[in-house]
């Protein structure tokens, strides 16, 4: 064996991110016996109850508003997983094209989307984020949940630049890298001290430079926005500070960052905003 057949390729890692989320889903499967649906109302994943404590709602609540009005538009949900975000779309009357590496994964999303009653309105592919397979322009709008930084950064833009029609918007909540201490302790502390690692090796959170390097490919705006401070919860996953008063107390330091102005970028979570140009 060379040097070169060592190096892992694109195909090797999204081999392995489709194993992560294929166990991930059997998982869900398992404990849940069948998928939630999805109500007209939700703005979280009820299947992860955690969700509310990180402000999920707020985030997702952000990436609706600059989609817009999502009714008769056609509207692709890249990494959609379990299918929470497409079902949702599809319930304010999008249709709706999900796009998963797991194959596991779109079978559970596509009983939720029928459980939810709009399986009419939503179409599942299993395809990456940077090669979906779908026609050049054929999108009015993109978004997706804790999708990009599992992606090679300038094939995932240039993958959306391909398939957004001129002036279409995207949105996606991600992980970021702009708080050195978050950083710092996601590398060190996962796998220590009862801190469970949850993420592959393949991920990494989107730092400054990974967003001006996407900015170089992608044909448009970009913006990243902070609608919510994610910090001091983050302490929460060492186990002596997830009791309600430990969480609590860490709730309301980041509602008071969140009063300052420029500390949004301390944030472990924010919205990245695009707009196709014209």
């Amino acid at each position: 064996m060379t040097q070169a057949d060592r190096i892992p390729t694109a195909a090797d890692r999204i081999d392995r991110e489709s194993a992560h989320w294929d166990a991930i889903a059997a998982a869900e499967l398992a404990e849940h016996g069948e998928a939630l649906p999805v109500r007209p109302e939700d703005l979280h994943d009820r299947a992860k109850p955690w969700l509310p404590f990180l402000d999920l709602p707020a985030l997702t609540t952000r990436v609706f508003d600059r989609l817009g009005d999502m009714r008769g538009r056609r509207i692709l949900d890249l990494g959609t997983g379990n299918g929470f975000l497409a079902t949702a779309l599809a319930l304010r009357g999008a249709e709706v094209v999900g796009v998963d590496v797991s194959g596991a994964a779109l079978d559970f999303a596509r009983q939720r989307a029928e459980r939810s009653g709009v399986g009419d309105r939503v179409t599942f592919r299993q395809a990456s984020a940077e090669e979906t397979g779908l026609p050049d322009v054929s999108c009015d709008a993109a978004c997706g949940l804790f999708v990009l930084h599992h992606t090679r950064l300038d094939a995932a833009a240039a993958e959306l630049s391909r398939v957004l029609r001129p002036g279409a918007p995207a949105a996606f909540v991600e992980t970021m890298a702009y708080n050195p201490v978050l950083s710092a302790a996601r590398r060190l502390l996962p796998g220590r001290f009862g801190i469970e690692k949850a993420s592959t090796d393949d991920e990494a959170p989107l730092s400054p430079a990974a967003m001006r390097r996407f900015g170089e490919v992608f044909q448009g705006s970009i913006a990243v926005e902070w609608p919510a401070v994610v910090c001091a919860r983050m302490l929460c996953y060492l186990p002596f500070l997830r009791g309600r008063f430990a969480s609590g107390v860490l709730r309301a330091a980041d509602r008071g960052l969140g009063m300052v102005p420029g500390m949004g970028r301390a944030s472990y979570f924010g919205v990245v905003s695009l707009r196709r140009g014209g």
